[in-house]
């Protein structure tokens, strides 16, 4: 079996230690390579042994992940983001990480995680997920700033979040089709596209659509009904709903 490169850093020692353990117990795949409590540190050994994996604290004296991510360009190792926040609080970098964990880790979660990172080495998936990561942190430094970077197969595009029409799933993809009708394909699924639009105006209408309510025309009444965006094309709205959409409206 070839095992992913793995580095952790993580400024609490039981938290390391504890990580180190449970992936060695119940994550075959996974091989560390070096477990940092200093970020410095694991700065050093994540451009030195360039790792698959990183499993990456969140808040650490004198550099936090995000810091450190940014510190190393051209960095093309999958993330998992360790933190105490709760799910609402890591909406801003839940998007491009392969995933998180919340402490105290759960042991079916960290394997979760692991499968997500074997999956996507199995699909030869590019760095694109991390840069786009970056210029999202970057972007969200910035006040009124209102595009996202989307993680493409050939690498991220930059759009504007008022001009996305509707998000379409496509088995573990996501198609997000623009106002002007041009499509792009996003390394992401549609839950986790939903997660990081959760502070826009966009409504799952369907198990397979996600709208933004500011580009529908109109409802066309039915079953279920449909959609019709202002760009004329057709969304299909699930019964289950159909109700929670016209509250969205106002109708």
């Amino acid at each position: 079996m070839t095992k992913i490169k793995t580095i952790l850093v993580d400024d609490e020692k039981n938290s390391l230690e504890s990580l180190a353990f449970e992936i060695g117990e119940y994550c075959p795949a996974v091989e560390i390579v070096a477990a940092c409590q200093d970020p410095f540190r694991g700065k050093e050994m994540i451009e030195r042994h360039q790792p698959d994996l990183i499993f990456l604290d969140v808040e650490m004296p004198g550099m936090n992940g995000f810091e450190l991510l940014q510190q190393i360009p051209g960095l093309s190792s999958h993330v998992v983001f360790i933190t105490a926040y709760d799910q609402f609080a890591v909406k801003a970098f839940e998007f491009n990480a392969v995933d998180y964990l919340l402490k105290p880790v759960r042991i079916s979660k960290l394997i979760s995680s692991v499968q997500k990172v074997l999956d996507r080495v199995n699909q030869k998936l590019d760095r694109a997920g991390l840069e786009a990561l970056v210029q999202n942190l970057q972007l969200k430094k910035l006040p009124g700033i209102e595009n996202i970077a989307l993680p493409t197969q050939e690498g991220f595009k930059m759009v504007r979040l008022n001009e996305i029409s509707y998000l379409e799933a496509e088995s573990n993809y996501t198609w997000v089709v623009m106002a002007d009708r041009k499509k792009y394909l996003v390394t992401r699924t549609l839950k986790e596209m939903e997660d990081q639009l959760s502070q826009g105006p966009y409504l799952r209408v369907h198990k397979s659509y996600l709208v933004n309510l500011n580009g529908v025309d109109r409802y066309v009444r039915g079953q279920g009904g449909y959609l019709i965006m202002k760009d004329q094309s057709q969304v299909p709205v699930a019964r289950t709903q159909k109700e929670v959409l016209l509250r969205s409206l106002k109708l």
